[in-house]
């Protein structure tokens, strides 16, 4: 698993909105047996994400990584990885910094 793969939604409840979570944490840190996600929210209603969400898109479908919704998981929820956002690294790390400094 690295960092910014993107896994099938392990939570069968929010699936359907989230059908995708992205692993945040760097690979490096892997002995843990958490991991941090963010979700990838269907685009519903585009006026409803925020500087601190990332448009993508996964297999042609228009995604945002909601990242003002980051949570720990366990590890052994995800499974086979079905992408990854490496190539959004910027937009994702410019987000990061304005979620956590505000800039």
């Amino acid at each position: 698993m690295r960092q910014f793969d993107v896994f099938p939604n392990p939570s069968p409840r929010s699936r359907a909105a989230a059908p995708f979570v992205v692993l945040m944490q760097s690979h490096f840190v892997d002995e843990m047996p958490s991991a941090l996600i963010a979700p990838l929210i269907r685009e519903l209603r585009s006026g409803d994400f925020t500087r601190v969400s990332v448009a993508v898109r996964l297999d042609r479908e228009p995604l945002h990584l909601s990242l003002a919704e980051m949570a720990p998981i366990a590890r052994s929820d995800l499974k086979r990885p079905v992408g990854s956002l490496k190539p959004a690294e910027d937009d994702i790390r410019r987000a990061l910094d304005r979620l956590f400094t505000g800039f």
